[in-house]
This record gives C-alpha cells, sequence and structure tokens, in this order.
C-alpha cells in the first residue's frame, strides 16, 4: 500500500450502555478502496448504542475491522506440475494469490503454520472423507434438526495435505484453501487447492477432480541443519525462541538438562535467539529483513516518529517501550517491552502480586511521513511474581541472525561489563 491511511476521529452524539460518548468516523481519502471500513464502523458503534455489547467485544470487533497494511513484498513464483486426480497434468509458474504463504494446521496442533512456495518440494493432496449428502435447512432458527430437501445429492470432500519441504521434514494438516495463479505458454489462469470441496448436485464423488500432487522441481532439497547451544552461570533456562527473519515466523527450542537448547532441524536463512532465565533476557536483534522488500535506510529521528504513534497501537498494555529499532524505512523494526500489573483473572476479579509482560517485535513502514504499524510477534511472554528478581534485558550480537548450523554458547563473559545492556525490566 502506497497511500497513507489516515485516521480522523470526529465526535457524534452516541450512547452507551445510557452514557454519552465519542463515536469515530473513518474519513478515506476519495476512490480509497478501504472505505468500506466506514461502514463497518457505523454498524460496529450503532450495534454498542443499541445493543450494548460487551467491551471485549467492541475490542474484538474493531481489530476484525481495521485491517493492518504491510508494506508491499514482491510476488515470488515457482515451477509446477500439478497432477490432479483424473490423471491430467498442469504445469506452469505458480504464484500465490494475496499476501499469505500457504498455511497449514498441522494435526494435533492447535496453531497454524505458514510456508512459502519456494520452501516446499511437493504437496500430496489425500481424500480424508467423501460423502454423497442431501441438500438440508434448520427446521427453524436455533433449532438443530434438519429438513432435508427432496433433491439429488452432492459429494462433499474433505482433504489432508501433507507438505514435503526442503529441509527434509514434512508437515501433515488441513491447509487453508488457497489460490493460484498459473501461468504457461497458453496465458493465465486460477487454480484452486481446496479444504473442503461441495460438488455440484446430481455430481458423483468420482467425478470431482482436484489437484492430487504438486511437484516443485525447481526447489531442491538441502542439508537440513539445527541450531542449539546451551546457557551456563546466567541462571536458570526457562525458554528460548526465535524468529525468522525471512519467513517472519517463531519458533520454540526445546530446553534439556537444565542449561541446554535445541531448535532441530531449520529452513535455510537467519535467525533472531531470544533467551529467557530466572535472570537475565538476552536477546539477538538483527536488522535483517524479509527479501523481495525494498530497502530504504532508516534516518535520524525514524525511531522518535514512531515513538510518536505507538500509543496509538492500543493492546492490553498500558505500560509499552521501544528499545531499539533496525531494518529499513519499508521494513522497520522495533524492540518493545511491555507490561502491565492492573488486570482481572477470568472471574472478573483484581490479580494482585503479578504482572505479565511482553517483549515483542513490532514491524513498521513509511508510506508517506507518517508511520504505520503492520505485524506484532511476541518473542518472549513472562507471568512474573513479586518475589522473582528483576531481570536484565540485554542485546547480545552472537543471538543476531544465527544461521543453521550454529551452536551457541551464553556465559558470565556474554553480559561482562555490561555490554549490550539496555534496561532493567521492572
Amino acid at each position: 500500500m502506497k497511500h497513507l491511511f489516515k485516521i480522523l476521529i470526529q465526535f457524534q452524539n452516541c450512547s452507551f450502555n445510557g452514557a454519552p460518548v465519542s463515536r469515530p468516523a473513518l474519513l478515506c481519502r476519495p476512490g480509497d478502496r478501504r472505505s468500506f471500513v466506514v461502514l463497518q464502523l457505523d454498524l460496529l458503534f450503532w450495534n454498542i448504542s443499541r445493543k450494548r455489547i460487551s467491551t471485549l467485544a467492541v475490542i474484538l470487533s474493531l481489530f476484525s475491522v481495521l485491517p493492518v497494511f504491510a508494506a508491499d513484498k514482491e510476488s515470488v513464483s515457482v515451477e509446477a506440475i500439478v497432477t490432479m486426480n483424473d490423471g491430467s497434468v498442469v504445469t506452469g509458474l505458480f504464484t500465490i494469490i494475496g499476501s499469505n504463504p500457504l498455511t497449514i494446521t498441522p494435526l494435533n496442533e492447535g496453531r497454524q503454520k505458514q510456508f512459502p512456495l519456494e520452501d516446499i518440494v511437493s504437496i500430496d493432496n489425500t481424500v480424508e472423507t467423501a460423502d454423497m449428502k442431501k441438500p438440508w435447512v434448520y427446521k427453524e432458527a436455533g433449532s438443530i434438526e434438519k429438513v432435508y430437501y427432496d433433491e439429488k445429492e452432492y459429494p462433499f470432500m474433505n482433504f489432508i495435505a501433507k507438505i514435503n519441504l526442503i529441509d527434509g521434514s514434512t508437515v501433515a494438516g488441513h491447509l487453508v484453501s488457497a489460490a493460484f495463479y498459473v501461468k504457461d505458454n497458453t496465458g493465465k489462469r486460477k487454480m484452486f487447492l481446496h479444504r473442503q470441496i461441495k460438488g455440484e448436485k446430481g455430481q458423483k464423488l468420482n467425478e470431482v477432480v482436484y489437484p492430487a500432487s504438486l511437484q516443485f522441481p525447481g526447489n531442491k532439497a538441502v542439508d537440513a541443519l539445527p541450531i542449539k547451544g546451551s546457557v551456563e552461570g546466567l541462571g536458570k533456562l526457562l525458554k528460548v525462541s526465535a524468529f525468522n527473519n525471512e519467513r517472519e515466523s517463531m519458533l520454540t527450542a526445546k530446553v534439556s538438562e537444565g542449561s541446554k537448547f535445541d531448535f532441530g532441524n531449520l529452513l535455510p536463512g537467519t535467525y533472531d535467539v531470544f533467551i529467557l532465565t530466572d535472570t537475565y533476557v538476552l536477546a539477538g536483534f538483527s536488522g535483517n529483513i524479509p527479501s523481495g522488500i525494498k530497502n530504504v535506510p532508516l534516518q535520524d529521528g525514524d525511531l522518535a516518529a514512531i515513538r510518536k504513534v505507538l500509543p496509538l497501537t492500543d493492546d492490553f498494555f498500558k505500560e509499552k517501550w521501544l528499545l531499539k529499532l533496525e531494518g529499513s524505512r519499508d521494513y522497520a523494526k522495533t524492540l518493545a517491552y511491555k507490561q502491565r500489573s492492573d488486570f482481572l483473572d477470568g472471574m472478573g476479579n483484581p490479580v494482585h502480586g503479578v504482572r505479565i509482560w511482553h517483549l515483542e517485535m513490532m514491524t513498521w513502514h513509511l508510506p508517506e511521513n507518517e508511520w504505520q504499524l503492520d505485524k506484532r510477534f511476541v518473542l518472549i511472554r513472562h507471568k512474573q511474581q513479586d518475589s522473582e528478581k528483576v531481570r536484565k534485558l540485554f542485546i547480545v550480537p552472537s543471538l543476531c541472525a544465527v544461521k543453521p548450523g550454529a551452536e551457541l554458547k551464553l556465559n558470565q563473559e556474554t553480559v561482562d561489563g555490561d555490554r549490550g545492556f539496555i534496561q532493567d525490566l521492572k
């Protein structure tokens, strides 16, 4: 997105639980495609005044109607060979439609994972369940009883996918349906990789055509290497995480023997590593950014300018600080420390003697003259008791832009002389 999207607040008469409140109106540039947000916000605040929806619902609704506009990144096309279940073959250059990589929810895991096409060697797409169903509706609103129409049945299929990655690992699970552009010497067309397929009435199961396998011959397997290490003399090791600078994803290491950690085999690229002990937070915070993004250099005053707009990024935390800035004006990375002690438990009771804090990375870009927030990544989350020590935060060069194959050794020499000290995490 090249144009600045400005939110201007206008005050109009509105009420919330009987009390007057301000009603924001979102003003867009003429012709801005994002003006649909105006209507959604109007509807939201009408609901607040008329239906008295809860504060939590308001917050969640705002997050759903106020999208985050990220810096433009060049689309990547890869050579593909697609074999359909009927034996036909489609070849050409594949480009995923949309800004998100291919997304899958692995089996027995609750969190999604994303993989760019260039990290994938092949995809096996198999039928998990297949049934013939009759059209139906619920008998009445709120009822679970179904009324079936006396019409022809239609096929309904669920799929399970296995993604084979260039590091030799595989991920099996349910894909988020994706659309692709396929370009060959006859032109460009769309192809879909579905999580589910609902066929036409009267169609038979064996008449449904879908991609059974996708091969990306230009993506060669690589020798997969791990990142692992140990922490000695810096307190009890609690957690180790890493941020994949190319793929914008978080990883968590396995901690063992009280002082060792291991991420296992990783995809190629660089990783910023973050370590939490009961005494220290050791952070790798590099200037590495994803490829395909323009690299306009940062300038003096950029960190101060981002700090000015930080209060507009409403979230759970009332206290937050930007500690460090890296990257470029098209992809700026800020290291943020956030904390809060005045919060309620699940029953609505105040929580005493504990505070929650995050070490986060927030990414930004500067489209014109005001910085815009793109994404947030929680590097470390900790619920700290009053009895715990105040931890010291250090930037450690050996944890910045780490490549697979590295074995990291952290000890007291890492922090001797307060090298890289940022602040106490009070």
